[in-house]
Parts: C-alpha cells; structure tokens; sequence
C-alpha cells in the first residue's frame, strides 16, 4: 500500500500487521471468541442497513431460502456482527442472515458491535468470504476491489490476504466491470466465475452472443473456451 499517498487513512496498525491478521483461516473464528464475552445487544432491525459496499449485489436466492428455513425454525444461531454507522449501524457479517431476517419482518435482533474503522471492515469481509465455501465471489469482487481503489492494496497484497494467486485476484476484480444482469445471473449459479472467466476479456456484443449459447446448449466452461479461442471473430485473444 501506498503510504506517500495524503488520501490515505492512517491505519491503527501497520498493512504487516493487518495482512497477518486477516490471512488466517481461522480469522472469522477469531472474532467470534473476541466478541464471545460481550453482552448481545437485542435492536430493532430497522436500524441496521445494508453494507454500503455491496449493497446493490444480489443474494444467492436458494441460500437465502435455506437461511429464511433455519431462522424460522431456531432463529439466530449468534448475532449479526454491525459496525456504527452514525446513529444507525451497518451490516458487516453474516449478510445472508441480514437479508433472511429482514424477509422474515424480525422486529428484533441480537447483534454485537465490532469496533473496526472501515479497511479493517473491509479486509474482515473478504476474510469470510474467503473461508465460507458458500460465498458470493460478485461480493469479494466488490470489496477487493474497494481495497484496492479507496485504500491502495496491489493485486499482490490482496493475492496474500486471499492466499490466491495474482491472476485469480485480477479475474475476480474484472466481476465488478459486468453489467448488472450478469452479476445477478452469477449470484444465482447461472453462470459459473469459471463461464465468466472464459468470456472477459470480450466486447459487451460478443458477450451477451456466448452467454446466450451457454443457456440455450448448456455449455460447459471447456466448451465456452473453445468457442472463445477458436472462433474466427474472436481471434484477437488468441
């Protein structure tokens, strides 16, 4: 990260010590034992909105269907973990279990307020979604990409938070560029990162030619590449 840059927060810790900390697995775990011990405050729903980040990214619907099962049948299992957001607060994480209770009209939730600024919010967010085998990879596309522009993390920092590779880091930011159609499709396994991946680097016409192909002859990502590298109007990727 760039420290010459005057835009830039000044940080509690040093970017060393925020990447060892949020590089672990085991980081969500962490915080749920940090906050183990604090009183669980119950608030009206109503004030809490939705992260400001990722706000407009759909939710996976069957997750959010399987989610509204549980909260019906135990309610929830620990608290929304909010952040202050002026005299409201703001969702952090779960935000499938947000968005389930507010389908669900709660009243009421309990929730335990995470004393983070912002990057550390943000690097919390990627963190879980790293290590949630459900996550939404148009979410991560987001937040890393709101690390990278507000807060100056290289591809080669975010590549170490991740423990992914630089191109899957640059392949997951290029979500972000899509149309909003596409996002959605994505969020609900229409379309698969690996389709996505396939078609990227094309125009928006050529795109929405192979989309089409993959729903009308249920293209497997293999198939899409070969479309891609060895047809004749693509032939500037090759």
């Amino acid at each position: 990260m760039k420290k010459d840059d005057k835009n830039t927060p000044i940080l509690k810790s040093s970017l060393s010590t925020l990447l060892k900390r949020f590089s672990k697995v085991d980081v969500v775990s962490n915080i749920e034992k940090e906050y183990a011990e604090s009183v669980s405050n119950q608030i009206k729903l109503s004030l809490i909105d939705d992260n400001h980040i990722i706000k407009n990214v759909r939710i996976n619907e069957q997750q959010v269907e399987s989610a509204l099962e549980v909260i019906k049948e135990k309610g929830l299992s620990s608290p929304l973990f909010v952040v202050q957001a002026g005299e409201r607060y703001e969702i952090v994480l779960p935000r499938i279990s947000y968005i389930a209770s507010r389908k669900l009209d709660l009243e009421y939730v309990p929730i335990a307020l995470l004393n983070v600024n912002e990057e550390e919010t943000l690097m919390m967010m990627a963190s879980y979604l790293r290590d949630n085998k459900n996550s939404s990879i148009v979410e991560m596309s987001f937040i890393l990409n709101c690390l990278s522009k507000k807060y100056n993390y290289s591809q080669k920092e975010i590549a170490s938070l991740m423990n992914l590779s630089r191109s899957q880091i640059t392949n997951i930011m290029r979500l972000q560029k899509l149309d909003q159609w596409i996002l959605n499709d994505i969020a609900n396994d229409k379309l698969s990162f690996g389709h996505v991946r396939a078609i990227s680097t094309l125009n928006k016409t050529e795109m929405e030619e192979i989309i089409k192909l993959i729903y009308e002859k249920h293209l497997s990502v293999r198939d899409v590449e070969k479309i891609v590298y060895a047809t004749p109007s693509y032939c500037h990727l090759c």
